[in-house]
């Protein structure tokens, strides 16, 4: 199947979401509209936008309703919570099956994500051979993953070993990411497993080799006209498919984005999401800043009280005895 309007491989993004909107959910909903060749299905007991994109759609449902329709569709009851659906993202296939009829591909995605230009990455190539694609290297990643929409991908999570009793454990085993990701390279080859996969680079921010993760900046991301560019110094440094601020989240305040507004441009910096650049001098100070409080100081920091306390744990229980 085609979209007949522009000739491309239709692709749904499957979004349920439980709670309140992020404050930048406007910017979010910003770069959806660019994105105009791809559509989004949220399901959520958040208040609708009055004005949102024309290729996204929203489905009110309750966290129970929508828990109802995955043990209807399982035979079996799963503990479900706004974390938990991580889990049953692989059988996003199957459980909207329906939704999907007129679409060859679907995938999920994170809302903690602002978009590029997604088919300028997902090529048209890329989409006529490949099964699955993933932002991430060698990992299929819970912020953006797309499969082809068959019956035996749509339904290849049954052959993930104890798949039921991975459903029906109340805490969150990372099925969609690090489960799923395992299980296509054991199986690899196999009958069960024609796929063709395609993981062999990020295309998200990236810092140190590793996706997502970045240090504390100002003014160094930039929304322009549906594109995401990294910024240094005022220069277009590179192009990515999305930015996803995920440890920004713990320092990201506001957001100056009204999507009924439409502005052209906007920055996302670690701190709010905004219309004009911070001053050179905040830019400089924040840089002098992350020599001592960046991010990978405090992931350091937290990874050694993690050893110590570890540490300690093995002391006193050898104490014990």
């Amino acid at each position: 199947m085609k979209d007949s309007k522009t000739n491309q491989r239709s692709i749904l993004l499957i979004v349920p979401y439980f709670g309140q909107w992020p404050f930048w959910f406007d910017a979010y909903l910003l770069s959806i509209a660019k994105n105009t060749s791809i559509d989004w299905l949220f399901i959520t007991d958040c208040e609708i936008p009055k004005i949102y994109p024309s290729n996204s759609k929203f489905v009110p449902s309750s966290l129970i309703d929508f828990n109802h329709r995955i043990d209807s569709n399982f035979g079996f009851e799963v503990p479900l919570s706004p974390r938990k659906i991580c889990d049953i993202r692989v059988a996003f296939g199957d459980i909207f099956k329906e939704e999907l009829q007129d679409y060859d591909f679907w995938g999920y995605c994170d809302v903690d994500i602002i978009w590029g230009d997604i088919r300028k990455f997902i090529t048209g190539e890329k989409l006529n051979f490949y099964d699955i694609i993933s932002s991430r290297k060698e990992n299929t990643s819970g912020h953006f993953t797309i499969f082809r929409n068959n019956e035996n991908l749509n339904t290849f999570y049954k052959t993930i070993p104890d798949y039921q009793r991975l459903f029906q454990l109340e805490k969150l085993q990372r099925m969609d990411e690090e489960v799923l990701s395992s299980h296509l390279k054991q199986t690899m080859g196999q009958q069960v497993n024609p796929f063709k996969v395609c993981w062999d680079k990020i295309l998200l921010n990236s810092e140190a080799g590793r996706d997502s993760h970045q240090e504390y900046m100002y003014n160094r991301w930039l929304w322009k006209d549906g594109k995401i560019f990294q910024i240094q110094n005022g220069r277009i440094m590179k192009e990515v498919m999305y930015l996803h601020f995920i440890n920004w989240k713990r320092t990201l305040m506001t957001s100056e984005i009204i999507y009924d507004e439409k502005p052209s441009e906007f920055y996302i910096s670690s701190d709010k999401i905004h219309l004009k650049p911070h001053s050179r001098l905040s830019e400089n100070f924040r840089l002098f800043l992350n020599l001592f409080d960046g991010y990978q100081i405090r992931e350091s920091r937290r990874l050694n009280y993690k050893r110590r306390k570890k540490s300690l744990k093995k002391i006193i229980n050898r104490l014990k005895f």
